[in-house]
């Protein structure tokens, strides 16, 4: 008998990620893959060049310094911080923990494409909500719940609609649960969410033992090459999820250069101003086309083609592609109308909007 995998993984579909390249065009304009225009910051460059000289030894066990930066940066406990390469990781490792064969796992039928595979890994049945026009449904949330929830996994602000859940209604989908069901949030770019009724998930965590909430240092701090994420959540699983994780969570570039960018709150404050001019500006150059541009707090909007409009997303692909521009595609029905754009430079931006316009 042939070695195999476990049951239910071979059903596991690819990841597709943003695509870089495209023939023709040495320096295309990426705008696929949600990351930082601006980059990291000087500090942390420079950190993790420095870092790199004793790339030979093994990286501190102890993330103490990290974790009290973060700690000091977002008002948090910093023995309730663990650390793991990129918030991906983090999310796999923390569903395989609290959830196994016979449990279900429930996440928004748009959400981030990767929390059905989380699922599967464990051996656990992954349940889709419905959503409506791709913002989260409490009800719908809520519904899906039944005696084998063991996990409800929700990324607020949501990837890749760009759309938040207040602070109201994730309380209000924590406070219907049972104790033993576990909540994580997913909170990758929480720095970008301004709207003023999203309330951070990392309060739930110092009220209740069963909310977790990831975050990472991909987006607003552009280290998404570098894979450094941290997860906040009660003692008893920060003790969990430390034991079972990789020896060395964090590599000695990532460690350094993340210190160095929380400490950097000037450029984060950059990051930060440039997204919110941007996502206003193509949101209403998109609106002026007749798209709809979902509101965003993210570094990316979400634009649908609606048919009176006259161009077909495949068409404004195509046309952007010609002209060295890589919006994001998804080959997902409910995606088949609809393109995403991450926040560029500025020169990008006033492109991009300038080749869109072309096509109409």
């Amino acid at each position: 008998m042939a070695v195999s995998a476990k049951p239910g993984l071979k059903e596991i579909g690819y990841y597709m990620v943003g695509i870089s390249k495209l023939p023709g065009h040495d320096h295309p304009i990426k705008l696929s893959s949600n990351e930082s225009a601006l980059g990291m910051s000087i500090a942390g460059i420079a950190a993790a060049r420095e870092a790199v000289e004793g790339a030979h030894l093994y990286p501190e066990v102890d993330t103490e310094r990290l974790g009290n930066a973060i700690a000091k940066r977002f008002d948090l406990d910093a023995s309730r911080i663990v650390f793991g390469p990129g918030s991906d990781e983090l999310l796999g490792r923390i569903v395989n923990t609290y959830a196994g064969p016979g449990d279900e796992v429930i996440h928004s039928k748009n959400a981030y494409m990767q929390f059905p595979i989380y699922a599967k890994l464990a051996g656990a049945t992954p349940i889709a909500a419905e959503d409506e026009d791709f913002h989260y449904s409490v009800e719908a949330i809520l519904d899906c719940v039944t005696v084998n929830t063991k996990v409800v996994l929700l990324a607020n602000p949501d990837n890749p609609s760009g759309t938040h859940l207040s602070g109201v209604d994730m309380r209000r989908i924590h406070s219907a649960l049972p104790d033993h069901v576990l909540l994580i949030i997913d909170a990758a770019y929480e720095e970008f969410a301004l709207a003023k009724d999203y309330e951070s998930g990392t309060n739930l965590v110092h009220e209740f033992d069963n909310v977790i909430v990831t975050r990472t240092f991909s987006k607003v701090f552009g280290m998404a090459g570098l894979r450094l994420g941290w997860c906040y959540c009660s003692h008893d699983a920060a003790d969990m999820l430390t034991k079972i994780g990789p020896s060395f969570p964090v590599n000695v570039a990532a460690q350094e250069a993340g210190l160095a960018s929380v400490l950097d709150s000037v450029h984060m404050q950059a990051v930060l101003d440039h997204n919110a001019k941007y996502v206003e500006i193509f949101r209403t150059a998109c609106a002026e086309m007749g798209l709809k541009a979902y509101t965003s707090q993210t570094n990316f909007v979400l634009v649908q083609f609606p048919p009176q409009c006259g161009v077909t997303p495949k068409q404004m692909n195509d046309h952007l592609n010609a002209n060295g521009i890589i919006p994001r595609q998804f080959a997902v029905e409910d995606f088949s109308d609809k393109l995403r754009f991450t926040i560029g430079l500025d020169w990008e931006m006033d492109k991009t909007i300038v080749v869109m316009r072309e096509l109409f």
